[in-house]
């Protein structure tokens, strides 16, 4: 593969790049998670901390535990959505239908992808401020989890980050045992999905740029 196509595969991997909710419950083979995850470990950070960590859920228990919660999680943020009528065949109610299938089929997916970041207080929050456990760094995890998106793309695998964790985050962790100086940042089913890849609707850059000074485009 030349360079030029190199670059031309990078893009069309990035603007066909969409969530993808409704997954099979074929298994992901373990050469293949760990080729995504070794993706997402490559990610640059601050001082090299690489302050990510993974927690792979595929026991059925494991799955189940979370999907519950996971759906009650979606139930009390999102009534009115969720019982929408799905009838019309429009945008919204595509993302709707496709929601509703992700929450009563959680636990069927074959991976659910926890990633973790290490805890450590914003710069902006003066040391007096800093009561109970910091954030994770949001900021230092989320290039890992791009590059973990990237890679299921790249390997036709379907995935879609949530944050809904936030919700039951306490139990979550206490659950399944992730250290106190850990945070959950994203939670990402992963699997191989039902429909297909195609070109994604976006607003162009140029719409959201400013040049110098703000409203200036």
């Amino acid at each position: 593969m030349n360079e030029n196509r190199q670059y031309e595969t990078f893009f069309e991997l990035a603007s066909s790049m969409r969530a993808m909710r409704r997954l099979k419950p074929d298994p992901v083979p373990p050469s293949v998670l760990n080729k995504i995850l070794e993706a997402g470990v490559q990610a640059p950070s601050g001082q090299n901390t690489q302050p990510w960590s993974f927690l792979v859920l595929q026991q059925p228990d494991s799955k189940a535990w979370f999907a519950e919660r996971y759906k009650a999680a979606i139930e009390s943020r999102f009534t009115g959505m969720m019982s929408m009528s799905t009838e019309k065949d429009t945008a919204l109610t595509r993302q709707i239908k496709a929601m509703q299938y992700q929450v009563n089929h959680m636990q069927e997916f074959p991976v659910i992808l926890i990633v973790c970041g290490l805890r450590d207080w914003p710069f902006k929050v003066a040391e007096a401020d800093r009561i109970g456990l910091a954030p994770p760094n949001f900021g230092a995890v989320y290039p890992c989890v791009q590059n973990i998106l990237l890679a299921c793309r790249s390997l036709n695998l379907g995935a879609a980050l949530t944050t809904m964790h936030q919700v039951f985050e306490e139990a979550l962790c206490e659950h399944f045992a992730i250290p106190d100086e850990y945070g959950v940042v994203v939670t990402i089913p992963i699997g191989y999905p039902m429909g297909k890849f195609g070109p994604i609707r976006r607003k162009p850059a140029a719409n959201k740029t400013h040049y110098e000074t703000w409203g200036r485009h």
